[in-house]
C-alpha cells in the first residue's frame, strides 16, 4: 500500500487507480480518486495553473476556469476533512493542498490580466523604479535632513 493511502472508517466502494489499495470515499465519487491521489492531482494542477498565471498565458476565460477549480477543490477538501477520520499523513497532505490552492488564488488575484506583449508595453511591475524621487537628487532638498551617525 502506498504511504498515506490508508484511511480509517472509509466507506468507499470502489478502487482508486490501478495498484492503489485505497478506496474512493463518497465525498470524492465525482473525481474517482482516493484522498491521497486527489490531493496529489490538485497540487499538480495548481503548479501548472500557477505557471500559466505567472507567465501571463492565462486568458480571462482560463482565469475564470482556474478560479472555479480552486473553489470546487477547496470545497471538496473541506467536505473530506469534516466527514472522514484521516491519518496524520493525510491531514498534512490536505493542509499542504489547501495552501497550494490559497497561493494559487492569491496569485490569480494579484497578477494582472493579459500578456505584457499584448498590451504593447513592458510589465510595469517588473520595471525597477527608483526608491527616491527626482528631487531627492538635488542637494538643496536634502539640506534639512539630519545626517545619520
Amino acid at each position: 500500500m502506498r504511504p498515506g493511502c490508508e484511511m480509517e472508517n472509509c466507506n468507499g466502494h470502489r478502487a482508486c487507480i490501478p495498484r492503489c489499495k485505497s478506496s474512493v470515499p463518497t465525498e470524492l465519487d465525482s473525481v474517482g480518486l482516493c484522498v491521497y491521489h486527489f490531493t496529489w492531482s490538485v497540487e499538480e494542477a495548481c503548479a501548472e495553473m500557477h505557471r500559466q498565471v505567472a507567465l501571463r498565458k492565462a486568458t480571462a476565460e482560463r482565469r475564470a476556469e482556474i478560479a472555479t477549480y480552486v473553489s470546487q477543490s477547496s470545497f471538496l477538501l473541506a467536505r473530506i476533512t469534516s466527514n472522514l477520520c484521516l491519518s496524520d499523513d493525510l491531514k498534512r497532505r490536505i493542509l499542504c493542498t489547501f495552501l497550494s490552492l490559497m497561493n494559487l488564488k492569491e496569485n490569480l488575484e494579484r497578477t494582472p490580466l493579459g500578456n505584457a506583449s499584448d498590451r504593447g508595453i513592458a510589465a510595469p511591475e517588473l520595471i525597477p523604479t527608483s526608491a527616491v524621487g527626482a528631487d531627492w537628487l538635488k542637494p538643496e532638498s536634502r539640506a534639512s535632513l539630519p545626517i545619520p551617525v
